[in-house]
Parts: structure tokens; C-alpha cells; sequence
């Protein structure tokens, strides 16, 4: 809820009004008449400003329950929607209008309880309940007073909890790709110190070797003064003895190094399908193809791929909003091959901000010319058209106005260079 609130920005303020408007204002059209429903309508319209302006959804709570007032009506069923307005001040606003809010929305509703309670006349009624003496306007007074207060302070902790959750707590994606981690992280560490207790044993087994090629080397000087042939035996002892402690280390390089030999495996184009998944989670329309007939082609051409694909999708996470399409199309020929990664990050955008101003968002002659004469630069830019040159490719980044980016890579001779 918290999180499309904020991608829709006033949009959501607006659905948020026409459903109160539409609830809220039905039943108090039907309790009370037109001008119920267009005090009503003026309480729900506090919902469209509530997260960008709550001093103007403040003004019009105030207003409302004046006219409220003046106009002798019961309470309204429009006082569900001043408690989701407090929800959404509470949920978005500083410190001070979460206070301001609660504390003059909750005396508004105090003085519109407290108002029927005083003037509403002996055997009248209010939604089923009615005054019979002056005892009985205490008895209203207070327990209505106890609901305004009740309610209030309910949407108040409802809207802190709901941003407590999503900042500090996640969604269940979010603990579940924490768990996810965790766990694998627990795994290493698990393997790791079984692999540090076998290096500890081998090490032990390396130093016996190592010491007894030492007290052959000292036994050899000793028996060389005394026997002339003695060096030769000493020499093909000490020979074996260090075949033996060199096959140790050995095997204990291969046992520490094997995890990172494992790891440093380089992906491939093949790996792109678990980046588009990734993507997908994250919440890109993201969709991967391949056109013509594919051919295999060396680790390092595919490596070089892979970060080409890899950067430009990273530029698209990082500038472009999330929902928007994201197409990486490789067209493969006789000797060589092309891939584009298109997005549509300025056209969502866009659409966007069309919804929430009710405006058509096109784009301008200025994009057009923008787009035509200014170079697109960056470090990562610069890194994925060296990477393309290694194997006689290219790569190009350009701006489609009004849509978003796009970045070609061609290696017109791959097969040739690295198949």
C-alpha cells in the first residue's frame, strides 16, 4: 500500500477522494439529504492533498466540520474518511503535521459530537440512538467523544505502522530475499571452516614431511664425511621425501582455492536468462529473444556479452522507474551478431505524470534536437566499448525522445575472432 502510494503520487490522492466520495458520501446522501453529501464530498477531497499538502487537508477538515456545524447535520459517515486522511498524514508527513493533524482533526470531531449532543432535541434520534433527558446528553457526549477519540488515534498508529513496516521491516519479498541470502552466507561460512580444519590436518601432515627432508639433509651431510657413497642414497631419499610434501601442498592449494575456482567460472549469454528473472522480481517487464541461428563462441567473447547486456541493464535499474518494458534482442547472422537493449523509461515516466496533472505528456522539439546533437557519456559506457573491441565490435547508446534508450552492440566478424 505505502509503496504505490508513493509511485502513483497524486493519483492515488484522487482515487482515494472518488472512493470516499462515492462510499461515504452515498450513505450520508441517503441519511441526511444533498447538503450531507456535499460536506461529505468536502471532507473526502482532504485525501487528494493529505501527502503533498497536510496543512491544506487540515484547512479542509476544519472547514468541513464548521459548515458541519452551522449547518446542524449529524455526524457524518464522511468521519471514516478524515480518519484515513490522518492515516495518510501520519504515514508520509513530519513529525509536526502527524501532531498538528491528529490533535485539530480530533477537536473537530470532539466539537461536532459534543455540538449534537447539546442541541439535538429530547426524543430525537442519531443513527438509532436517541436523548430522553439532560443525563442522557452526557451519556452521548462522552461515548461519542470516546469514538472520535478511538478512531483517530487508531488511523494515527496505522498510517506509523505502515511506514515502520515498509522502511524498516520490508515486504515479504524483501525478508524473503534476506532469508535467502542469510542462508547462503551460513552455508559458506559452514564450508569454509570444514575446508580450514582439512588445511589444518595437511598442514600438519606438510610440516612432518618438511622436517623429515630437514633430518635427511642433516643425516646425508654427516654420513657423506664418512662414506663417499652415501650422498647419492641421501639424495634420492630426500628426493621422494619432497615429492611427498610437494604433493601435500598441492593437494592443499586445489582444497583452499577450489571454492573461488568454482565461483570465478565466467558467465555467458546463457546466464542472461537468470538476470532477466532477477529483473522480473524487481519489477521490470522484461523479455529476452533470439533471432536466427545461434553459434557458439569462446568464454571471453561471452563474458564480454554478458557485461555489455549486464551495464546497460543496470542503467535502466538505475534511471529508469520501475514497471517499465525492457526488450534485449539478439539478432544472430552468418558471421556475426547484434544485440539491442531497449527501454521505455521516459515513455512510463511520462505516462505517469499524464495520469497525476491530467495533461498530455508528449515530448518537445527541444528532446527531438537533444537527442540528435548531444552525446550520451559515462564510465560504464566507456567500459562496454572496449569490451566490444576486443572482438571487433562496437557499441552505441542512443536516445529515442519521448521513449527512453536504447544501446546497439555489433560484432559484424564474432564467429571468425572467437568461435
Amino acid at each position: 500500500m505505502i509503496r504505490w502510494i508513493q509511485s502513483h503520487n497524486w493519483l492515488s490522492g484522487v482515487y482515494f477522494a472518488i472512493t470516499g466520495i462515492l462510499i461515504f458520501g452515498g450513505a450520508d446522501l441517503m441519511l441526511q439529504g444533498v447538503q450531507a453529501l456535499a460536506i461529505s464530498a468536502l471532507l473526502s477531497l482532504s485525501l487528494i492533498v493529505a501527502r503533498q499538502i497536510p496543512a491544506a487537508a487540515i484547512g479542509v477538515v476544519a472547514l468541513g466540520s464548521l459548515l458541519e456545524i452551522y449547518l446542524g447535520l449529524h455526524p457524518l459517515a464522511a468521519g471514516v474518511s478524515v480518519a484515513f486522511m490522518i492515516a495518510l498524514v501520519s504515514a508520509f508527513a513530519t513529525q509536526f503535521w502527524r501532531l498538528m493533524t491528529l490533535g485539530i482533526s480530533t477537536l473537530a470531531g470532539l466539537a461536532v459530537v459534543i455540538e449534537q449532543a447539546i442541541t439535538l432535541p429530547f426524543g430525537d434520534t442519531v443513527y438509532g440512538m436517541g436523548i430522553f433527558s439532560e443525563p442522557g446528553r452526557v451519556t452521548v457526549a462522552f461515548f461519542g467523544s470516546l469514538i472520535v477519540l478511538s478512531v483517530n488515534t487508531l488511523a494515527w498508529l496505522t498510517g506509523r505502522l505502515l511506514m515502520t513496516r515498509d522502511t524498516h521491516v520490508g515486504t515479504q519479498f524483501d525478508r524473503a530475499v534476506a532469508a535467502a541470502e542469510q542462508a547462503r552466507l551460513n552455508l559458506e561460512i559452514a564450508e569454509q571452516n570444514e575446508r580450514f580444519n582439512i588445511a589444518r590436518d595437511i598442514n600438519e601432515l606438510i610440516v612432518q614431511r618438511v622436517s623429515a627432508v630437514i633430518s635427511q639433509a642433516e643425516g646425508g651431510i654427516y654420513a657423506a664425511k664418512a662414506d663417499p657413497s652415501a650422498p647419492l642414497r641421501s639424495l634420492e631419499e630426500l628426493n621422494l621425501q619432497a615429492r611427498r610434501a610437494h604433493t601435500e601442498l598441492r593437494r592443499l592449494y586445489d582444497m583452499l582455492n577450489k571454492t573461488h575456482e568454482v565461483s570465478a567460472a565466467p558467465p555467458g549469454i546463457d546466464e542472461l536468462e537468470q538476470l532477466v528473472v532477477n529483473y522480473r522480481e524487481l519489477g521490470f517487464n522484461v523479455t529476452l529473444r533470439h533471432e536466427g541461428p545461434r553459434f557458439s563462441v569462446n568464454d571471453g567473447a561471452e563474458l564480454a556479452i554478458y557485461r555489455i547486456v549486464y551495464e546497460a541493464m543496470a542503467n535502466v535499474r538505475d534511471h529508469a522507474p520501475v514497471g517499465a518494458d525492457l526488450t534485449i534482442d539478439f539478432s544472430w547472422v552468418d558471421q556475426g551478431v547484434q544485440i539491442l537493449v531497449k527501454d521505455n523509461g521516459i515513455e512510463f515516466a511520462n505516462r505517469a505524470v499524464s495520469l497525476d496533472q491530467l495533461t498530455d505528456a508528449g515530448y518537445t522539439v527541444a528532446e527531438d534536437l537533444q537527442a540528435l546533437v548531444k552525446p550520451i557519456k559515462g564510465a560504464s559506457l566507456t567500459a562496454m566499448k572496449e569490451r566490444a573491441a576486443l572482438y571487433g565490435g562496437s557499441v552505441e547508446a542512443t536516445r529515442v525522445p519521448g521513449v527512453g534508450f536504447t544501446v546497439s552492440a555489433i560484432f559484424p566478424n564474432l564467429r571468425e575472432l572467437a568461435g
